[in-house]
């Protein structure tokens, strides 16, 4: 058996973060991350640091969650700090 944390709710250092918005005809995918990589737009919106991999052309977002989830980026959505 493997050695595995669980975490059953959002503590307060964390945001819960959702991509992509809901009027995009993706999945979307949610996780929580630490609050240090986010940088709020308003109450509702912001942005995630994250790792960018590209594969065949296809950008991919790692994001700072505990589980390391990757979701699918368009370009559109990515900006350099």
């Amino acid at each position: 058996m493997a050695a595995m944390s669980t975490r059953w709710g959002m503590f307060s250092d964390e945001v819960a973060v959702t991509y992509p918005p809901a009027a995009q005809d993706h999945w979307q995918a949610s996780a929580f991350v630490p609050r240090s990589f986010v940088r709020a737009k308003d109450a509702h919106h912001g942005e995630v640091m994250v790792t960018v991999l590209i594969k065949d052309g296809t950008r991919y977002a790692v994001l700072p969650s505990d589980q390391r989830d990757i979701v699918r980026v368009e370009s559109s959505d990515l900006s350099s700090r």
